[in-house]
């Protein structure tokens, strides 16, 4: 009788071993791969959050802000284009974005020179080399506010440093910050020592890039250094100019932090840019809305400016398909 009892009659359900119930195995609900895509949403939430409101929701606030007449306390009202045409309608606009570009002809080319120029130098193997390399750097990384004061003292007329050098040396003070035919250039000279560091370090991870092998051909067939640099150098880092060309027309644009804590836009507004014009109507005459237009049109400007130098100067840069 017993033989003809099916085996699994005979023995004890898993489930009921010790008295304690045991769960099997159930279906899984989602599949693996639909779980670490979950996982992974998850943990990019933190990031998506800080940009929904720090980057994304900025950017339209201050598009609906643009098209209302919006003091910082006070009543609001919608007025449509209106910001946009007063601002067309100003000739201080004009005047700002007159300077912006002044600065941003004389600085781009300038700092791309000087920092190529610098990165050639300290592109060598000598001892040492790498002291020079983080002092070069070194202003980079320090407050710009801070090196902007530093920088105001020296070029005081009176009591600068820069001026007690020419003096000493027989020549006439200058005023560095106080002629206006002089002071846009102390700006500039600023700005490219600042930004040399960072510069610097760009252009000598593309000269590191450039194979050795094509020097020592161009040596070989009797190549002079101004034929290397021509022929060899200049198009092998061309991408990297390119980048260079194209933030620095973006950041030149922008520029406010140093002319505002070393000139104020002065003497005779002859350093006063866009920014500060967008800067004095936010939180001088407290017209956000209005400053919020000038922001977005200068983002139109920026963009059709990038886009064209992208049409322009792209065709020139030399990609190394190796």
């Amino acid at each position: 009788m017993l033989g003809n009892i099916p085996q699994h009659h005979c023995e004890p359900k898993v489930e009921e071993v010790f008295g304690v119930a045991v769960n099997t195995p159930q279906r899984r609900r989602w599949s693996q791969r639909t779980e670490q895509t979950i996982i992974g949403y998850l943990c990019l939430l933190p990031t998506f959050a800080y940009a929904a409101v720090f980057l994304v929701f900025p950017v339209i606030f201050s598009l609906v802000l643009s098209f209302r007449r919006w003091p910082m306390f006070g009543p609001k009202k919608f007025v449509g284009w209106e910001n946009y045409i007063r601002i067309f309608q100003d000739d201080l606009f004009w005047l700002g974005l007159k300077n912006a570009g002044r600065y941003t002809i004389a600085f781009v080319p300038l700092s791309i020179i000087t920092s190529l120029f610098v990165a050639l130098l300290l592109n060598t193997k000598i001892r040492g080399i790498n002291f020079y390399r983080t002092g070069y750097f070194i202003p980079t990384i320090t407050s710009a506010v801070a090196v902007a004061v530093v920088w105001t003292f020296l070029f005081d007329t009176n009591y600068g440093l820069v001026n007690d050098w020419l003096t000493r040396l027989g020549f006439e003070r200058v005023g560095w910050l106080s002629d206006p035919k002089v002071a846009m250039w102390s700006i500039v000279f600023f700005s490219i020592w600042r930004g040399l560091g960072y510069n610097v370090v760009i252009y000598l991870a593309a000269l590191q890039g450039v194979p050795v092998q094509l020097y020592e051909a161009a040596k070989i067939d009797g190549a002079g250094w101004w034929a290397q640099f021509r022929y060899i150098t200049l198009p092998m880092v061309s991408p990297t100019t390119f980048f260079m060309f194209i933030m620095g027309i973006i950041g030149s644009i922008q520029v406010f932090e140093q002319i505002f804590i070393m000139t104020g836009g002065g003497p005779m507004r002859s350093t006063y840019v866009v920014f500060m014009y967008m800067y004095d109507y936010a939180f001088r005459y407290n017209e956000m809305g209005y400053a919020a237009a000038v922001g977005y049109i200068m983002a139109v400007l920026i963009f059709i400016l990038t886009l064209i130098n992208m049409k322009v100067t792209g065709k020139s840069v030399h990609y190394d398909q190796a």
